[in-house]
């Protein structure tokens, strides 16, 4: 397997409202029908860093090695959430290009995979433009640059790529950006389904890495519960974890699953082992409102300082957590520190529908209503059928005197999915009531 073929890239916070990479799927694999054991790779990692870390001491000039090294260091960093890993690999891949650039892409596929998980996505872009370059006919390098697009908000020049294929075999890592494109444009039925294709192909590739094979079930349960289908949801965080025990972002958003549920005790678990395992603010955030919620608010104290220590380290380290400033947003608490974060994500981002919605929802619990409309506007205009989003937007239209689209909007998010959020899908019904008299 080629080192773009075991690359696996980290699309930051993000995307999802979360965050979510993508990886090179070999090709040669794809058409398995029968389910392979799990590659239970990640139990080396530190056994073949060490080994590779010990072959460039010996040969500080091999540029295969860094590279290697560099990814190796960037899968760990998956695996295990420690942003030092991300300098690491950034660190060996840049010095594999210093030795050898001319058709080194493999080596590009990583700092751009690195520069992504920094939230640097110019660079990001151009990292990976330029392994195009030296790769031109790799369809893959083609759809990982629609998706750090996406996540620039230029949707427009993401789609010009998608609809356009050089290759015509089926595609894992394709199947899933384009589904992604679709998800945030209106067509979940159709991200669904690419979603379990891809999925099933993934399944049948005995030497794909563990914690990639998880992420294909984690999305594919992510847009299940988007779509109200819950006992799919369910089902597929389940085989995500069960694919790779320590999937930090299959436990945040199977948290998020039980918490829509009211289910607190699961919340609880759920969160707590995702926190345990990568303290995001945002696992703390849902684990806090478990505490809440099950009459514990010492605990739920405690944890809230959590998070603001958390977030001081992501302010360091330049990454801005939009979803903290959503779940501030939601509380009513921080709101300053909250629209500091929004604006700050959508910077960088530009015109990203997520960066969008979480900055009109900040102004909205501000009470700048206008300035909420503006950024909602923004947010639902490739015709997301993202629940929350579609609520948000509806409050924000109800709270500016656009009663027909707030209705409408309001009525779309509860046909999507009835228990979207533990507050918000009732509150939905409420404004709803409320309009229809």
């Amino acid at each position: 397997m080629s080192g773009r073929s075991a690359a696996v890239v980290l699309v930051a916070a993000a995307a999802v409202g979360a965050a979510w990479p993508w990886f090179a799927a070999h090709r040669a694999q794809a058409s398995a029908a029968s389910t392979a054991p799990v590659y239970a790779d990640y139990r080396t990692r530190n056994a073949t860093i060490a080994f590779d870390e010990a072959q460039a001491r010996r040969d500080p000039d091999d540029q295969i090695t860094r590279r290697m090294l560099g990814a190796e260091y960037l899968q760990r960093f998956r695996e295990t959430g420690d942003l030092n890993d991300v300098t690491r690999a950034l660190a060996a891949a840049m010095r594999s290009l210093q030795l050898q650039r001319q058709g080194n892409d493999a080596a590009l596929s990583v700092v751009a995979s690195c520069e992504l998980a920094l939230h640097k996505f110019p660079a990001a872009l151009a990292a990976e433009r330029d392994a195009l370059a030296a790769e031109p006919f790799n369809d893959e390098a083609r759809a990982q640059i629609a998706s750090i697009l996406m996540e620039m908000g230029r949707y427009a020049e993401a789609r010009s790529i998608l609809d356009r294929p050089r290759d015509g075999d089926p595609n894992p890592t394709w199947m899933s950006i384009r589904a992604r494109y679709d998800e945030l444009t209106g067509n979940l039925t159709g991200a669904r389904l690419l979603m379990t294709q891809a999925t099933a192909m993934v399944d049948g590739m005995p030497s794909i890495a563990a914690y990639a094979r998880s992420w294909y079930h984690m999305r594919e349960a992510q847009l299940a519960f988007e779509a109200g289908d819950e006992d799919a949801a369910k089902a597929g965080f389940a085989e995500a974890l069960r694919v790779f025990p320590d999937n930090t972002m299959a436990l945040l958003f199977q948290a998020k699953l039980h918490r829509a549920q009211r289910d607190w005790p699961r919340t609880l678990a759920s969160a707590t082992r995702s926190a345990q395992l990568y303290p995001l603010p945002q696992a703390l955030g849902y684990e806090a409102d478990a505490q809440r919620a099950l009459g514990d608010p010492a605990a739920a104290r405690t944890t809230d300082a959590l998070i603001g220590a958390e977030q001081r380290l992501f302010n360091a380290q330049g990454i801005n957590d939009r979803l903290l400033a959503m779940y501030y947003a939601e509380h009513r608490e921080h709101l300053h520190e909250a629209l500091r974060a929004a604006l700050s994500d959508l910077a960088k981002r530009g015109d990203e529908i997520y960066a969008d919605d979480t900055t009109a929802w900040v102004y909205a619990a501000i009470g700048r209503w206008d300035a909420a409309r503006a950024y909602s506007q923004r947010a639902v205009r490739y015709g997301t059928q993202d629940p929350e989003v579609q609520y948000h937007a509806g409050i924000i239209a109800w709270h500016t005197g656009h009663t027909a689209e707030a209705r409408r909007r309001l009525a779309a998010a509860l046909a999507t999915n009835p228990h979207f959020h533990p507050f918000y899908a009732d509150d939905a019904r409420r404004v709803l009531t409320q309009l229809g008299s």
